[in-house]
Parts: C-alpha cells; structure tokens; sequence
C-alpha cells in the first residue's frame, strides 16, 4: 500500500505568497531516520493486517486429508455432524438370539369331576388337570358322603417335584361334608395336577372340582 506526506504551507496574511515561501524554506522539517522507519513498519502493519483478514482459512481452502485426527479436539464431533451413512456405518452386526423368556400370565384352569363311588379301603383318583408348565395355587373342593366309622381323606398331587396336601373327614358311620384342600406348587415346572381320595373302611360317594391359579 502506497502512502505519501503532503506539507500544507498558509501565507500569512497581507504578506505575499513568495515572502511566505521564503520565509518557509528555512524551516522545513527534516525526519530522522529513525521516525522514517517507524513511518514506514506503522503502514506495513496496517497493510499486513488487512491482507491477512483477507486471507483466513474457510472450508473451500482445506485440502482433502489434511486434517489429521490427532488435530480434533477430543469429544467435539457429535452424531448430527456425521453422514447418515456414516452413522449407519458405526452399527455393529446383530447378536445372537437370546434365550426365550416363561410363558406371560396364563388364565386359572378349572376342572370339574363327575361323582364316582370308591370302595372301601380303596384309593381312586377323581381326575387330572393338565396345566401349562408353571408355578401354581390351587384349590380344590370335595363333596363326601360315607358310613366310614374312620377318616375319608382326599389330596391333591403336582407333578415334577410340586408337592402335595390333602384334607381328612371323619364321618362317624354317618356323614356328608364338602372338604376344601389347597396347594401352592413348590416348583416352577408343574404340568399336571390330581385329585384323589381313599374311602376308608366303607365305600365312599365323591365329587368334586379343582382350579389351578399361576402365580409369579
């Protein structure tokens, strides 16, 4: 950037211009040198500083693959800043499958058995009760009639290591009650349920119904 220095001489008034001029001559300034190049680094500086607001570095002056990894600062890139293919690309391949969960809450199963006659000294089952693998509580009730003169019992029975309870009734050579008998699973694996009596020392009337309840 070129620059100049312009000197601006008034005459005095009522005094001619060639007077002033004379008069003038004498006293022009001289610089140093030293003020010379001050001058000089002060327009070089003014100069250099608009070349090199011209000159920042933008997007369209970056080379391909200039940019080195190590240059980012850490954590800056997010996920908005990259190609959807990109992104897509990160993913890594599906897993294998996993194990298949239990079963979700399966509904009560009920059962009902038909009256029967057992004889005396005899254990018979009433009927089974087929149920999806699981944990359950069930209840049962059985309706008795019996001359026994000793105890009628009934029970229920789970299979796979369940477990099993059972009710007694003493009828006194005379009687007819309804027994309740409930059970809750002691495994998780139960499939089937049973319902059985043993009429004691006189032939016993039975009937009865069983509901099956999975718990969690």
């Amino acid at each position: 950037m070129a620059s100049r220095i312009v000197i601006s001489i008034e005459a005095p008034k009522n005094k001619p211009i060639g007077e002033t001029m004379n008069n003038a001559a004498p006293k022009t300034r001289k610089f140093r040198p030293a003020t010379i190049i001050a001058m000089l680094a002060l327009f070089v500086a003014i100069g250099g500083t608009a070349t090199a607001a011209s000159g920042l570095i933008n997007g369209k002056k970056l080379v391909n693959n200039s940019v080195a990894g190590k240059k980012l600062k850490n954590k800056t890139i997010t996920k908005n800043k990259l190609a959807p293919k990109t992104v897509k690309a990160l993913k890594g391949q599906k897993g294998p499958q996993g194990a298949p969960g239990k079963d979700g809450i399966v509904s009560p199963t009920f059962e009902e058995f038909n009256s029967m006659n057992i004889p005396a000294n005899t254990e018979m089952a009433l009927g089974a009760t087929v149920v999806p693998a699981g944990k359950y509580m069930v209840t049962a009730n059985v309706s008795i009639t019996s001359n026994a003169t000793n105890v009628v019992s009934c029970s229920v029975g789970a299979n796979n290591g369940g477990g099993s309870t059972s009710s007694v009734f003493d009828p006194n050579g005379n009687g007819r009650v309804t027994v309740p008998i409930q059970l809750v699973t002691a495994t998780d694996n139960v499939t089937q349920f049973t319902l059985g009596c043993n009429a004691g020392n006189q032939t016993a009337g039975v009937s009865g119904n069983l509901i099956a309840t999975p718990v969690q």
